[in-house]
């Protein structure tokens, strides 16, 4: 049964599980450190909430209100409209293999679960559960927008969370669990979508540990573990005791080639580095979030990023100019699947024509940075309110 009565997120959800999970080497200490902190959603994570609505209002409408498959518009750019549409056919397609009957329930899009039963403030929501019925196989799909970081699929924690949720909570007879990753805009060795599939059972042994890990969190004494996770701990910038030890003592140790040095100290100096760079990263991105907020550091200040330069009329009325006035085919015009930028399209046309494109495009800022005052760039103010969104740590 889906439970809808929780909130929006746990704070011991599956999107931070590799995290906490003290058995695979997390930092259940960071549980209790986070309490009560406000997590700044980024620009990367902003993108991913905003494509996961997407895909799933789409979905949401093919399949449950019957409307016409759905026709990406580049309303949010040919980059995410073409990730996305990857996800919703693979769906769709997964769906059909699958002879799910919607009657029955063999469908659920952004499926909320809660997993009491293993153990209390354990909830989450799944982005696809499709159950095949003649195979009694129930297939968990995660949608992943993010295309700095190739994600595993096989021993993935969060994806096992899902699965888990999913079994319990569907309660349909199941031999195997599926587990698959959609990541379509990351390079990875087996593709854009990748598969791990084991007997239902196996995930009992999953259950008693995502048991224990949950208790551990609870331990007032719980130890802090700082590591390449991180840079997804809403405590790790300015909050953790452990990080900071492991920088003073990063920072103090030295090397030379012409002096003799301890290689233990080098083994432990590399071993640090993760968790280092996760911290330099979140330090980063908490400055920003105080300097959007109206709060600057002293000595920094908001620019804007260097402006890039965009359509700004429609993909139809672009492709039709070039094809009349190059007489070139309209597939020219095209970088699959999208269209070809400014500088691409510039390059097939001479001066002249050049000069009438150059009314299609517009420049756009990016974004914005924070940088030293001795930066040249001139400092913009911003609205908080529309630059950024607090979230809290958990499921997403």
């Amino acid at each position: 049964m889906t439970d809808t009565s929780q909130t929006a997120h746990s704070k011991i959800g599956a999107s931070s599980y590799s995290r906490w999970s003290k058995i695979h080497g997390g930092c259940p200490g960071s549980v209790n450190l986070s309490k009560n902190l406000v997590s700044v959603e980024s620009e990367y994570a902003s993108q991913g909430t905003l494509a996961h609505t997407i895909a799933s209002e789409a979905l949401e409408k093919y399949f449950f209100m019957r409307t016409p498959p759905l026709g990406f518009t580049q309303s949010e750019g040919a980059e995410m409209d073409a990730a996305v549409k990857v996800y919703v056919d693979f769906v769709k397609s997964e769906a059909m293999k699958a002879k799910a009957v919607l009657k029955d329930g063999h469908v659920l899009i952004e499926h909320k679960f809660n997993l009491e039963s293993v153990y209390k403030g354990l909830f989450g929501t799944a982005d696809a559960v499709i159950y095949w019925p003649e195979e009694k196989k129930l297939q968990v799909i995660d949608y992943k927008h993010g295309a700095g970081i190739a994600v595993e699929v096989e021993d993935n924690l969060q994806l096992q969370y899902y699965g888990l949720g999913a079994l319990l909570s569907t309660n349909f007879p199941c031999a195997t669990v599926e587990l698959v990753v959609v990541q379509p805009r990351c390079q990875h060795e087996d593709g854009q979508i990748r598969r791990w599939s084991f007997e239902s059972f196996e995930i009992l042994d999953f259950a008693a540990d995502l048991a224990a890990d949950a208790a551990a969190t609870e331990d007032p004494n719980a130890p802090l573990n700082p590591g390449k996770h991180c840079r997804f701990c809403p405590a790790a910038a300015m909050h953790c005791p452990a990080v900071k030890e492991k920088a003073n003592a990063l920072a103090k140790i030295e090397f030379s080639k012409e002096l003799s040095y301890d290689p233990e100290q080098l083994a432990l100096a590399l071993k640090n580095i993760p968790a280092i760079e996760a911290w330099i990263k979140k330090v980063h991105e908490f400055a920003y979030a105080e300097a959007v907020h109206g709060r600057l550091p002293p000595g920094w200040k908001m620019v804007a990023k260097r402006a890039t330069r965009k359509w700004k009329a429609s993909e139809e009325e672009v492709v039709k100019y070039m094809a009349e006035a190059t007489k070139k085919d309209k597939a020219e015009f095209y970088s699959e699947p999208s269209l070809k930028t400014p500088a691409q399209m510039e390059k097939l046309c001479s001066k002249q024509i050049g000069e009438g494109l150059r009314e299609m495009i517009e420049s756009v800022s990016s974004g914005y940075n924070l940088a030293p005052e001795s930066d040249k760039r001139p400092a913009v103010k911003l609205d908080p309110k529309s630059d950024f969104t607090a979230i809290t740590d958990g499921d997403e």
